[in-house]
């Protein structure tokens, strides 16, 4: 194994390494820095191998907002510097204005003809935490125990001994109209619905007393009233979430806004604090997830892109703590054909790619490894149909990627190529994953969260392990055949009595795990755990 990943490795270095090299054969410059270098600059260096031919001997910078794909006829470049092998661009970061500069991307420019042209790739702003105004300490837990919270249930997570707990929140709900809360940003007033404000606050406070992790899954619903959020090839009326739209000045600065207050608001321990922040659910299936219009997976993964960089620019910039990550699911390779639904494995590969070439940031990673079936009671005994479908192997093309082949994923992540930008392995959150008693029995359900748990909490990597859900769903188990939940529900969808894995979640990472996970060995089919390698 270790050779097969060493080639991989060197596959995907090759490949950034391609990035950067067709940047300069485009234009013959490369952007190799763009930082926040105090007083209120931007400082852009740049580097070309022989001087490109021009009108004159200078270079120019132009910033490009989320929604501009091109310089086009403008003259108001921000920067120049004169011809040299490596050149320098001081300009101003604007932050508080108008015309700030935080989520723009630069590039550089010569002029033929007295217009001027790109000859450089697009390169982002990387360290946006410079200007933070927070620096919250996220939580430090022993355990990755945690959960999808509930309303219905949320102050058992005290009892249950969670260490993480994870919430939705849709963007488009702050824009519904009502009685509003002003914001004052970049020079505007922004109105978020104050309703939708005061119910996240209630639950961030309840979340805080729970001393758990939050872990927010940052998503966007479409409707006519708060179609601003959403990317204009996305407004389709069919799709479960959507695209966040860069492609309107409008829309983008109000997410931009939107997403500073948010992180302002929720960046005190004492009050709320969201120390994880997901950019959009299951991304690469856009369809029906994240759905962006039609796009094959290199147009798509360029689009989301911009969604991630704006979000992450906008929360890095208010809390310099907060860990920002990107969201795939178990579908590593298997593509079945559904227009605008990607491999998992190719989008990561491309996202990384695409940003290593635009200026490497610190993103991060939840990973969705569900049963194959979505949900079966077992994930390490697939149905027999399903097993002459060769879906889940021990290579690094395995169709589908979950528990079973655990380290397939883990060995893939740990690769030089996927390393953040200070060496180390990027932050890896398991932040959904579920096990159904519907069509099966609480035990083996019990039993599945135990023997997952378990092989999860042997990798340093992990950083979370986040069950869906709290109290199971009226809606999951009518339309889905799901009832993932610890705790059986009402037909409101009201908590009603807890499930065997209510107290295999409460002790699996104590003392007391032996006498409350030793009844699944024989419905895992195993004599031990130690036979299974696991503790």
């Amino acid at each position: 194994m270790k050779k097969k990943l060493t080639f991989y490795a060197v596959i995907c270095a090759l490949l950034v390494c391609l990035m950067q090299i067709t940047a300069m054969a485009a234009g013959n410059m490369t952007i190799n820095q763009c930082i926040i270098s105090g007083n209120n600059q931007i400082t852009v260096v740049a580097t070309a191998p022989a001087a490109v031919p021009s009108d004159d001997n200078n270079y120019y910078l132009f910033e490009l907002k989320p929604y501009q794909g091109s310089i086009g006829s403008r003259q108001d470049f921000c920067a120049q510097a004169a011809k040299a092998g490596t050149v320098t661009f001081v300009t101003t970061l604007d932050e508080g204005t108008a015309a700030s500069k935080l989520y723009s991307k630069f590039v550089v420019a010569v002029k033929t003809g007295g217009t001027f042209t790109a000859v450089s790739q697009e390169f982002y702003i990387t360290n946006p935490e410079a200007i933070a105004t927070h620096t919250a300490a996220n939580p430090v837990h022993a355990s990755i125990k945690g959960v999808t919270a509930d309303n219905a249930a949320v102050l058992s997570l005290s009892d249950l001994g969670a260490q993480h707990a994870s919430y939705e929140l849709a963007i488009d709900r702050f824009f519904l109209p009502g009685a509003a809360l002003p914001y004052a940003y970049n020079g505007k007033t922004y109105n978020f619905n104050q309703s939708i404000v005061a119910e996240y606050d209630m639950i961030m406070t309840l979340l805080a007393t729970q001393n758990v992790e939050v872990t927010m899954n940052i998503v966007n619903y479409y409707n006519a009233a708060t179609a601003l959020t959403v990317k204009p090839a996305g407004r389709v009326a069919k799709y479960r979430q959507y695209a966040f739209n860069t492609d309107e000045q409008l829309g983008a600065e109000s997410i931009e806004a939107l997403m500073c207050f948010l992180t302002e608001r929720y960046s005190n321990p004492a009050t709320g604090l969201i120390s994880n922040w997901i950019i959009g659910n299951e991304v690469n299936n856009n369809n029906p997830w994240y759905f962006a219009g039609n796009h094959n997976v290199n147009s798509f993964t360029l689009e989301y892109e911009k969604a991630f960089r704006m979000c992450y620019n906008a929360i890095k910039s208010r809390n310099a703590n907060a860990r920002v990550l990107t969201c795939i699911d178990q579908r590593w390779t298997w593509e079945d054909g559904t227009p605008n639904q990607y491999g998992a494995k190719t989008f990561i590969d491309n996202f990384n790619i695409d940003v290593a070439s635009h200026g490497n940031i610190d993103w991060g990673l939840a990973w969705h490894p569900h049963a194959v079936p979505l949900y079966a009671a077992k994930f390490w005994d697939m149905p027999s149909n399903y097993k002459a479908m060769n879906l889940i192997s021990q290579t690094p093309n395995t169709k589908m990627i979950n528990l079973l082949n655990f380290d397939v994923f883990i060995n893939y992540m740990t690769q030089p190529s996927f390393l953040a930008p200070n060496g180390q392995v990027r932050y890896i959150s398991i932040s959904e994953v579920l096990f159904n008693s519907q069509g099966s029995n609480e035990a083996t359900q019990a039993a599945g969260f135990a023997y997952a748990y378990k092989i999860a909490s042997k990798s340093p990597y992990i950083k979370a392990f986040i069950v869906h859900r709290l109290v199971d769903s009226p809606y999951e188990k009518a339309h889905d055949n799901s009832a993932c939940g610890l705790y059986n529900c009402d037909a409101n969808g009201w908590a009603t009595t807890p499930k065997q894995i209510y107290d295999v979640f409460k002790y699996i990472d104590t003392p007391q795990s032996a006498a409350y996970t030793q009844f699944a060995l024989p419905i895992i089919g195993a004599s031990s755990w130690a036979a299974l390698g696991l503790n």
